[in-house]
């Protein structure tokens, strides 16, 4: 009798979860899309993604006027559409027991914006990820340019390592830059990276002086070395004596003096 007893209960525990179960199912799939809410995270106030704009390509997506309830949202496709954004790095959508299709949007930080030699250009963030420029929304980052031959972006991202970069000359000038930008003193007086198919020159803030940084060897040295320099120099009526700032060498540093008119 008590075993008889056991397996009712336990058939009548499993009947009642499995009708609450059926009951909550059944609410949540028969009513439609109550709205949905959408996070762009990113560190600035405007960035490359337009919320109002992705906003209304996912209601389109969605389509509730067909679709009426939560069964016939196409959350796939709008999984699908998030993955083609190019400036998103990471990007997730889900649906809540609340009929609440909740998305999320983490947008890039890029960190340099670099130009080929045909004046097209692209962005690239601290782990080497590149993506297309956007007219309406340039931010303020240094700038690497010269003779350098790598494709641009349209509507798509990449990286340094992908097989139509590695062999181009992106990934040499985003070392450089990148070594400057770990450099506490050129992070904030270096403007621009300019790069020749020989050697590299630094535009600084303020200074009007040629400055060759040379090629892509011992960086960090010779980047302390341009740091001790300059702040030696500072306020120094000597320095606008130069017209070229040599840091190409081990242990010097060569000045060309500008020449005089007589």
């Amino acid at each position: 009798m008590k075993k008889f007893l056991k397996i009712l209960v336990f058939v009548l525990t499993v009947g009642a979860i499995g009708c609450l179960w059926f009951f909550v199912h059944k609410e949540h799939v028969e009513h439609p899309l109550q709205r949905v809410d959408l996070t762009v995270e990113r560190p600035t106030q405007r960035g490359f993604i337009d919320k109002d704009v992705e906003y209304q390509n996912i209601i389109a997506i969605c389509d509730t006027t067909k679709n009426t309830d939560i069964t016939k949202i196409p959350l796939d496709s709008v999984r699908r559409y998030l993955a083609t954004i190019p400036w998103a790095t990471y990007t997730e959508a889900q649906i809540t027991f609340e009929e609440v299709m909740v998305v999320k949007i983490v947008e890039c930080e890029p960190i340099m914006r670099v130009y080929n030699k045909d004046g097209r250009s692209v962005y690239l963030d601290a782990e080497g990820n590149i993506f297309p420029t956007k007219s309406d929304y340039t931010p303020h980052l240094i700038i690497g340019s010269g003779n350098l031959n790598f494709k641009d972006l349209k509507n798509n991202s990449a990286n340094i390592s992908d097989k139509n970069y590695i062999n181009s000359d992106l990934p040499k000038i985003y070392r450089v830059i990148k070594s400057v930008l770990n450099n506490s003193y050129t992070r904030v007086c270096v403007k621009q990276v300019y790069y020749d198919k020989k050697t590299y020159e630094l535009v600084l803030n303020n200074v009007k002086t040629k400055v060759i940084l040379g090629n892509d060897k011992n960086l960090d040295e010779r980047l302390m070395n341009l740091q001790y320099f300059f702040e030696k120099m500072q306020g120094s009526p000597e320095l606008e004596e130069y017209s070229v700032i040599n840091f190409n060498f081990d242990n010097q540093v060569v000045c060309t003096k500008n020449k005089r008119k007589k």
